[in-house]
């Protein structure tokens, strides 16, 4: 390791000298996909080492990141140390996508292959993008409202958190951070080239916990979701405030939020639903006013006109905050073409 006493070192030396940078763009990410890949990169070198090999930050190969997919799958090649339960696909996806962007500061593009070509059943790492079933509250039998209200009866600053999910598909972590007083923005003050500007008369500007910090503008279109922004507003006294908690950090606040809706049994085994089954519903709602049908995981009409459904995808697609027009089938399901291909 030349320099170095150890491999953490090197491998601290490595990130510092090359997190700051996107991976494809002439731009900096953000802290938050900074601070993502530091974390991964340590433990799966600590990882790597746990598993019997002793590699270099600077020399990774093919055999080290096989071996951490064979684990990540529960392979029985390790021994007592296999994984009982396999990792999800979404978590070895997204730990072999910050791989790549590694190799390549190394000096390896192209040395992370596919995760499929790694597994021995290339099913168990493949993203199902196509939801089969209704994930929001409303498909699951849920009374969103009522649910709502208890929460807000027991914490008032998580049941307006849910209220903002619900209303305008936030994540729990943009609802906390939310700044209800400077966030909307007129129509004509958006930025040149969004189609849905022509739409609505008012957006919120989301940026603030997001993915990425990437910035979204989602649009007020329903009194519903005009009285979940005053009701923020309301619980928020100055103009900078967020909706979070006073007086906690950041953890703090979405440590509460996770406590207090699994207190009121928000979760797969009591109600079958979790807080992003909000985001679900929001898609869906949004889905039935662009396009004037139920979405395909609702039932919705199989004949469509196909060009009709994909902006559809695109526009709820963009107000949730995504890029890929096709991560709408997440929320939204797909229709099945002639040859069993999805068609979003």
């Amino acid at each position: 390791m030349g320099q170095y006493r150890d491999w953490r070192e090197q491998l601290a030396a490595i990130i510092d000298q090359r997190n700051e940078m996107h991976a494809l763009r002439n731009k900096v990410v953000s802290h938050n996909t900074r601070a993502a890949r530091r974390q991964a990169l340590f433990r799966m070198f600590a990882l790597l080492r746990r598993l019997g090999f002793a590699a270099a930050p600077d020399n990774l190969g093919e055999r080290h990141v096989a071996a951490l997919v064979r684990y990540w799958c529960a392979g029985r090649e390790h021994g007592a140390m296999a994984r009982k339960q396999p990792c999800s696909a979404a978590y070895i996806q997204q730990q072999l996508s910050i791989l790549r962007v590694y190799a390549g500061w190394i000096g390896k593009p192209g040395l992370v292959r596919t995760a499929e070509a790694y597994a021995r059943d290339p099913a168990t790492v493949a993203r199902h993008y196509p939801a089969r079933r209704d994930r929001s509250w409303d498909g699951s039998g849920v009374d969103t409202q009522a649910l709502i209200e208890q929460v807000a009866a027991r914490d008032r600053h998580v049941g307006v958190q849910l209220r903002l999910m619900l209303a305008f598909g936030m994540r729990r972590k943009e609802a906390v951070m939310f700044w209800p007083h400077v966030a909307e923005v007129p129509s004509y003050a958006l930025p040149g080239g969004l189609p849905a500007a022509e739409r609505w008369v008012s957006f919120l500007r989301i940026k603030r916990g997001t993915k990425g910090g990437h910035l979204r503008y989602t649009a007020v279109r329903s009194d519903a979701q005009r009285v979940a922004l005053d009701d923020a507003r309301a619980l928020v006294t100055t103009r900078h405030g967020h909706v979070g908690c006073p007086g906690l950090s950041l953890k703090q606040s979405l440590d509460r939020f996770s406590n207090v809706v699994r207190g009121a049994g928000m979760t797969r085994k009591a109600l079958g639903v979790t807080a992003h089954g909000l985001r679900h519903q929001f898609a869906n709602d949004l889905y039935f006013e662009i396009a004037r049908v139920r979405s395909p995981v609702r039932g919705g009409d199989p004949a469509l006109d196909p060009a009709v459904r994909r902006d559809a995808y695109r526009q709820v697609a963009e107000q949730l905050g995504h890029h890929r027009p096709q991560i709408s089938t997440a929320y939204l399901g797909s229709v099945r073409r002639r040859g069993g291909k999805d068609d979003a």
